[in-house]
């Protein structure tokens, strides 16, 4: 069981008043592209996560190796553990590749990352709050 505190300041509280979650989701869903596309690509190009070809980037989808949808995977949507640098064809047209997705980032990561991921991707009943979504939001700016 994980428990969540959240530690926002007044200042950051007010930053993101008036937000409602959906904005959230979709802020930190756009920040979260942004860093898997500049860590998973060099001089404009990446190497696919799951079917490992050289591809430009301009064909680099952020994979989530546990997909967004259905949305039993709530706990693992952000971690970048699980969200990879995929091209076009795999992530979207193989419904991501799963098998060499899998053995590929498991050697990216390594064991006890892959386990960990697992194991969070199992959690049940997995709910955003503002304060969660705004705390992942302001780490990953920082990034």
């Amino acid at each position: 069981l994980h428990i969540f505190v959240s530690m926002l300041s007044a200042a950051l509280k007010n930053k993101y008043k008036g937000k409602d979650l959906t904005w959230l989701e979709n802020k930190l869903q756009e920040i979260v592209n942004a860093i898997v596309r500049r860590r998973d690509s060099l001089n404009g190009f990446f190497v696919c996560i799951a079917c490992d070809e050289l591809k430009p980037i301009s064909q680099l989808n952020a994979s989530h190796y546990y997909p967004k949808e259905p949305k039993q995977y709530k706990a693992v949507r952000f971690d970048l553990d699980n969200i990879h640098g995929g091209c076009i064809r795999c992530n979207k047209y193989l419904h991501g590749n799963p098998i060499p997705y899998r053995e590929n980032l498991l050697l990216k990561i390594g064991c006890s990352r892959m386990n960990q991921l697992d194991r969070k991707a199992k959690l049940e009943n997995f709910k955003y709050t503002r304060e969660f979504l705004i705390e992942l939001i302001e780490k990953y700016k920082a990034a």
